[in-house]
């Protein structure tokens, strides 16, 4: 008997099934994929419990005949390519022929259509991938496909699902890198008797963006287009300033198809190159024209890969246009007007104090005058006497920007008073046997860190309740973090609630980042936390968050130091652990003997 045999259908639909129906969210991209192909002006998604109970999808596109109803649930049947040549020519979104039977033989399918030209609507139902029908029925013109108990038959497929809200959050997303290159159709999506989405049509693509993450991020992206050799490359980006805290705002089209792609990530990345921190993640939205023979999208089962002809030239269009972009516009991040500045850094001062030593605001009163008469020394210029702290001074007119513990006397610190600023980033000090010179954003930030890691091991950092919560726009698959995190963000000052599916609330905030920009922290926050999934090394999370969050509040390259508060500083550092490298592992500081300076000058 022969030990090699061929595979029932229904295995091989469930075997393909593998392959393109990973989870809910995979079902629903191949069935709005469908409805694109058909012609559809509007589509409606359904969800019930994030997809396992239900998935409907209706549109109002072309509808089938009863006849193509029987054929469209066979294997590799479709309408969209008939010869060889046709994969090389390829214009729609789907044309394998396997979403619709690789669904039905995991799930209790049924399939609806009526073409306009029809009176009656027909049905088919697929159960485990048994087929049934057509049966007459009403329905209007269009189709709909009702997908129902995903994975009732594939037990082990079904408890790898996630939790109702990661699905949701999936499912989200795919809708966004659907309607995304689509703004000329409506899209509507429900979970349950909650609407998640509304989107109208528009011909504006900057709408479309704006309806998906909020106003406040359309209308600061930047209009990009290039143009040569048969590929055009258009679309919105953000300025510098605008960076996110993880990849998955870099969203590439090729034909209206989103993929990912190591050439076009690559060319995003070199155009931003010196532009954003190498941690951070520019905001695109690219859209790639091109011949679909200089172009194959069938080299991978979700159609999420593409390979070139030319890829070299591909990354050099998307590099030149966005370099061309860049270089024809002004990138300055925007300032605080100047009294609001003054009225920001005096809050910042208060909220340090409060943090660090849980001083009154009567004491917080008094160290803000300290500091505007530092600030007045060192603008009018100073003599040697005058620029020496006064004892128990260190660290109070800086805000409380240095904890109790890190205060000393000059005397701790002798060449802190010979200590002078440069162009507000880097601290150059006197020594014994040469100089240093300290880069002051790197040196507060392994202080804070330092501080922090031993705070939230005693107890949860200290917390400033909001008196209006401030709602956050977020994208929807990062709410899950909420509750995924809930212990974390509680250690951390944070108390945060869900409020939509797009947004969440914040009432209380870590005292230590009153300077931060709260809405973009949060959502940084929640980028991160979802880049990590639900079970990251808790250490190795932690440490993440409290770099993040030392990174936040630290002094800045450019910002002006009082006498006091460089003294602070520099007095911190002799008590701060690993005080020579930030917690990036970046270096704080850099030495030079005298030997070696008069070797510099050729005195040797």
């Amino acid at each position: 008997m022969s030990r090699i045999r061929v595979l029932p259908p229904q295995l091989v639909n469930r075997i393909a099934a593998g392959e393109c129906v990973e989870r809910p969210a995979s079902v629903v991209k191949e069935l709005v994929e469908n409805a694109l192909d058909a012609g559809a002006t509007q589509v409606q998604i359904e969800v019930h419990d994030g997809g396992r109970e239900l998935i409907c999808v209706r549109d109002d596109g072309c509808g089938m005949s009863p006849d193509d109803l029987r054929l469209c649930v066979q294997p590799h049947a479709t309408s969209k390519i008939a010869v060889d040549d046709d994969l090389f020519n390829i214009r729609t979104l789907g044309f394998r022929g396997e979403a619709l039977p690789s669904i039905g033989s995991v799930s209790r399918l049924r399939l609806t259509s009526r073409p306009r030209s029809a009176e009656l609507a027909y049905s088919v139902e697929l159960d485990g991938g048994v087929l049934s029908g057509p049966t007459p029925g009403n329905a209007p013109p269009g189709t709909s496909v009702e997908v129902r108990d995903l994975f009732y038959c594939v037990p082990a497929r079904r408890k790898f699902l996630r939790t109702t809200q990661t699905e949701m959050g999936q499912i989200t997303e795919q809708l966004a890198r659907l309607a995304l290159p689509q703004p000329g159709v409506a899209f509507a999506l429900r979970h349950g008797k909650r609407v998640m989405h509304s989107l109208a049509a528009t011909d504006s693509l900057r709408q479309r963006i704006a309806d998906l993450y909020g106003e406040e991020l359309a209308d600061v992206l930047l209009e990009i287009s290039r143009e040569g050799g048969g590929v055009r490359v258009e679309g919105l980006v953000a300025p510098p300033a605008e960076s996110r805290g993880a990849s998955k705002w870099e969203y590439v089209f090729v034909n209206g198809r989103f993929i990912r792609d190591r050439f076009v990530s690559h060319a995003v990345r070199e155009a931003y190159r010196s532009l954003i921190d190498p941690a951070r993640y520019p905001v695109v939205f690219l859209f790639v024209r091109i011949d679909p023979a200089h172009v194959d999208v069938n080299v991978h089962p979700t159609k999420v890969e593409v390979r070139w002809r030319d890829s070299n030239y591909i990354h050099g269009q998307v590099l030149a246009a966005l370099r061309d972009r860049f270089l024809s516009t002004r990138l300055d991040a925007p300032l605080r007007p100047p009294a609001e500045h003054d009225a920001y850094r005096e809050r910042v001062r208060a909220a340090m104090v409060d943090f660090f030593t849980g001083r009154r605001s009567d004491e917080v009163t008094a160290l803000k005058s300290d500091a505007a008469e530092g600030a007045r020394r060192h603008d009018g210029g100073r003599s040697d006497e005058a620029a020496k702290p006064r004892s128990g001074e260190l660290g109070e007119s800086a805000g409380g920007a240095f904890p109790s513990s890190f205060r000393h006397s000059v005397a701790a610190s002798p060449s802190s008073a010979r200590a002078i600023q440069l162009h507000n980033t880097y601290l150059v000090v006197e020594t014994d046997d040469g100089l240093m010179i300290i880069d002051q954003h790197a040196l507060h930030e392994r202080v804070l860190y330092e501080e922090l890691r031993r705070r939230i091991a005693e107890r949860p950092l200290e917390s400033q309740r909001l008196l209006l919560p401030e709602v956050v726009r977020v994208p929807a698959d990062r709410i899950e973090a909420l509750e995924t995190h809930a212990d974390t963000l509680a250690r951390l000052g944070l108390d945060l609630t869900a409020t939509g599916p797009n947004s969440v609330a914040l009432h209380a905030f870590p005292s230590l980042l009153d300077r931060v920009d709260r809405a973009a922290f949060i959502r940084d926050l929640l980028d991160l936390l979802s880049e990590r999934g639900a079970r990251p090394a808790a250490d190795t999370l932690l440490h993440e968050l409290l770099d993040m969050m030392a990174c936040k509040a630290a002094v800045k390259a450019g910002d002006p130091l009082t006498p006091d508060e460089i003294a602070a500083l520099l007095a911190s550092r002799e008590s701060a652990e690993r005080s020579s490298n930030c917690p990036h592992g970046r270096p704080t500081t850099l030495r030079m003997t005298l030997r070696e300076l008069e070797r510099q000058f050729k005195r040797r």
